[in-house]
């Protein structure tokens, strides 16, 4: 059994209990509950709060019922070279889904197979180019999916808008070629493809789900330009959801959490840094000093594992929760505007960021991050 395989069982002996576990801990404080007001001589308390929540209960379970995935269901997910993507189309698949994965040319002269495109079509994903930047290559991908639809007999269930990338570093340091290629691909580059895809979309009333991140809703030092992009999709989801809803289409907004170190998402946040320096004029690199230096190194470490190692030994993701979280976003029937997956540490962040005063908030914002800190040079 390989790697992937023993993930997939392990994540599914323990999906039911944790999807249900919070159901489990409710019914039995209720029963403790409801047993101490009889102890206690509150009959007709008891019996009231019987009779309420078992019906406070089965509305519950209503609107958390999932539909299940058939083999005619076609799942298309953008940006499957690896991290998110991959394992998203991995995880589909695994679940009985035909899915129809995007990712980005490797080479020009043609789509070179890396162990992420063998893997996939081995398990059985049908892999396709696509560059959502390029309008030809977005047109040739939705006539694609006409043609394999058609031929397959199949529906379209969900649109999964994943592609994304990110140039870690202070804004200043950005220079205009980063700029554009994160909104390109992060904001425009989703639109472009979403609305080619919508007349598909709108006849078999799928789902469109919109990768977000928690940086839409509280941007990092160093993520100025990507935040921006995630909080202007997350402005056009909500959008999309209240203009297609009488249409019949679902739009979710799905953040995964952090997963940098198993993710592609900064292969290349070195070449960027050094394009960065170079870019730097003669009084911002005397005024940045070694600063810029130690910022660089320090974040390069995040992705130098990826750059040697990822491609070779392509993984999923490893956190279950990330999963489970997603087969919300996919499957409820009456799924909520936005779906989390976040560790307690995220979860205490962002519970702190919202209900605490400026000066506080930037030192937790700060501390957060836990990046180099900053050493005038003038002494």
């Amino acid at each position: 059994m390989n790697l992937i395989e023993k993930r997939y069982g392990n994540r599914w002996r323990t999906a039911c209990w944790r999807r249900h576990s919070t159901a489990l801990h409710y019914g039995g404080a209720t029963s403790c509950g409801l047993a101490y007001l009889v102890n206690a001589g509150y009959t007709r308390a008891a019996a009231a709060l019987s009779v309420i929540l078992p019906s406070a209960a089965v509305l519950y379970y209503f609107c958390n019922r999932r539909s299940k995935l058939r083999a005619r269901d076609l799942i298309v997910i953008t940006g499957c070279n690896s991290g998110l993507g991959y394992s998203l189309a991995m995880h589909c698949r695994a679940q009985g889904a035909t899915v129809l994965a995007g990712v980005r040319k490797i080479s020009e002269a043609e789509l070179t197979k890396t162990a992420a495109i063998e893997a996939l079509e081995k398990k059985g994903v049908i892999v396709r180019e696509l560059d959502i930047t390029d309008g030809t290559s977005i047109q040739r991908f939705g006539e694609g999916i006409k043609k394999l639809m058609k031929e397959q007999q199949l529906m379209l269930h969900a649109l999964v808008n994943n592609a994304g990338v990110m140039v870690f570093g202070e804004f200043e340091w950005q220079i205009d070629d980063f700029a554009k290629y994160q909104v390109d691909v992060n904001l425009l580059g989703t639109m472009r493809f979403t609305r080619e895809l919508l007349p598909i979309i709108r006849k078999d009333q799928s789902r469109i789900i919109v990768i977000s991140s928690h940086c839409a809703n509280e941007p990092l030092p160093g993520t100025s330009i990507y935040g921006a992009t995630k909080a202007a999709l997350l402005a056009w989801a909500t959008a999309l959801r209240l203009e297609h809803h009488k249409y019949g289409i679902k739009v979710v907004s799905f953040m995964p959490g952090g997963f940098v170190s198993e993710s592609n998402i900064m292969r290349s946040q070195r070449s960027y840094f050094e394009r960065m320096q170079s870019s730097m004029s003669d009084e911002a690199k005397e005024f940045y000093g070694d600063y810029f230096t130690r910022y660089m190194d320090y974040f390069s470490q995040v992705s130098q594992k990826t750059n040697v190692e990822y491609e070779e030994n392509v993984q999923v993701l490893s956190d279950p929760k990330i999963y489970e979280s997603f087969n919300g976003a996919l499957l409820d029937i009456y799924p909520s505007t936005i779906y989390r997956c976040e560790s307690w540490r995220y979860f205490f962040y962002r519970m702190l960021f919202k209900c605490t005063p400026i000066w506080l908030h930037d030192q937790l914002v700060q501390r957060f991050v836990s990046g180099p800190s900053w050493r005038t040079n003038k002494q």
